[in-house]
């Protein structure tokens, strides 16, 4: 990967067991690797109202990417 990129995962995502994931050490230098504990598959949603959720990948690659543009 010659562009930077965002990798993002969650260790208990159901469907892609944190295996299969690479290590920091087998990315390129421009390849960002987070690792969550948690947020599932589709997950990294919060919030502290019922039916009022925020995602916080909605923040997160706006952030990554500013640096960029």
């Amino acid at each position: 990967i010659e562009i930077p990129t965002l990798i993002i995962h969650a260790e208990d995502d159901p469907f892609m067991p944190t295996h299969v994931i690479p290590t920091a050490e087998e990315l390129s230098s421009t390849t960002t690797l987070e690792l969550s504990k948690h947020g599932g598959h589709v997950g990294f949603i919060s919030g502290d109202k019922l039916g009022v959720a925020k995602y916080w990948l909605e923040m997160r690659i706006p952030n990554f990417f500013k640096d960029y543009l």
